[in-house]
């Protein structure tokens, strides 16, 4: 990869606070038109993080790149932050009294009106808000004021986006929306984007690539197939995703498989593991069924259709591709 496709750079970047390491050597980057998600647990450092790339806080020691430019500490600035660089709170920091077309428009204040007025219209079809332009910014949903602090960064036209838990306390609705609204702007906004997550739903479906935070260190990084698919350990494949645990017949060796890799068959000659169903969970799109054995192993697998009961024997199988050590 050439630098120079590289927007943002973190190279050894450390911070404590007090004796507490908070990050630990973060070595990361952000390409041209890049989304990169980093998925942590909560006190991971995830915001720390984007504080840190946000300029808005300084790391105790580590660089910094935008482009080719080494940035200067956050407390030799007058003014915090970056300006292609845009981070947007959980809080959202909009006026709450002025309407969502007011609040962008705002950020395009020194533009003559006819530009601002075609860029507003254009921000608010990105961005799905056409229906409360007029709507003050205190009665808007959770979702509403995500999609306006959005919008609003994106008329500064930045270079970078930093979202802090763009998902977060959003309802099923919302989520949608706020999805269909980001993938607008991966099409038409021509800006490479960070975001934390701890949902790992969220960051493999919305990320380029991934990197995984644990205790302020970066485990991996890598698409979303391969986090998924080949997790570096036991931790990163637990937190992408259900697994099973199963173990060899010696009982010295474990191995784990997806429960979408696990198919129930007639034939009990193709069967892998045999046990009977313990419970059935109804997730929508999908049946969970729950089944234990003679040894006392839980599995679970899906199932799209439910032509299977409570207590009932199965046989199951599975490649042995799939089933995976760490």
């Amino acid at each position: 990869m050439k630098i120079a496709n590289i927007t943002l750079r973190a190279q050894s970047l450390n911070k404590s606070f007090g004796a507490k390491p908070v990050l630990t050597d973060i070595d990361l980057q952000l390409n041209a038109g890049e989304w990169l998600g980093i998925l942590g647990e909560s006190g991971s450092g995830k915001s720390t993080l984007l504080r840190i790339l946000g300029r808005f806080q300084d790391a105790d020691n580590g660089k910094i790149h935008f482009k080719k430019q080494e940035l200067k500490p956050v407390s030799g600035q007058l003014i915090p932050g970056h300006e292609s660089i845009k981070l947007i709170h959980q809080e959202f920091e909009l006026f709450p009294n002025q309407t969502v077309e007011e609040n962008i428009a705002y950020s395009l204040r020194f533009y003559e009106a006819a530009y601002r007025k075609e860029k507003v219209a254009e921000l608010l079809s990105v961005t799905g808000l056409d229906y409360v332009r007029n709507q003050k910014a205190k009665l808007l949903s959770g979702g509403e004021k995500q999609r306006t602090a959005i919008a609003k960064a994106l008329a500064e036209q930045p270079a970078v986006l930093l979202l802090d838990e763009p998902f977060a306390h959003l309802d099923n609705h919302n989520r949608r929306v706020l999805g269909n609204a980001i993938e607008t702007m991966r099409q038409q906004q021509e800006m490479s984007c960070l975001f934390v997550t701890h949902e790992a739903a969220d960051a493999l479906a919305w990320s380029d690539r991934i990197a995984v935070l644990r205790e302020g260190k970066i485990i991996q990084i890598g698409t979303p197939q391969e986090v998924y698919n080949h997790p570096v350990n036991s931790y990163v494949a637990e937190l992408t995703g259900d697994i099973n645990w199963l173990s060899d017949a010696s009982n010295t060796k474990q191995f784990y498989i997806r429960p979408e890799k696990i198919k129930p068959t007639r034939n009990p000659k193709k069967s892998k593991w045999k046990g009977s169903v313990e419970a059935i969970r109804f997730h929508g799109n999908h049946w969970e069924i729950r089944c234990t054995n003679a040894r006392n192993e839980k599995l679970s697998f899906y199932r799209n259709r439910m032509d299977l009961e409570v207590g009932q024997d199965v046989h199951l199988t599975y490649a042995l591709k799939d089933l995976k050590s760490i």
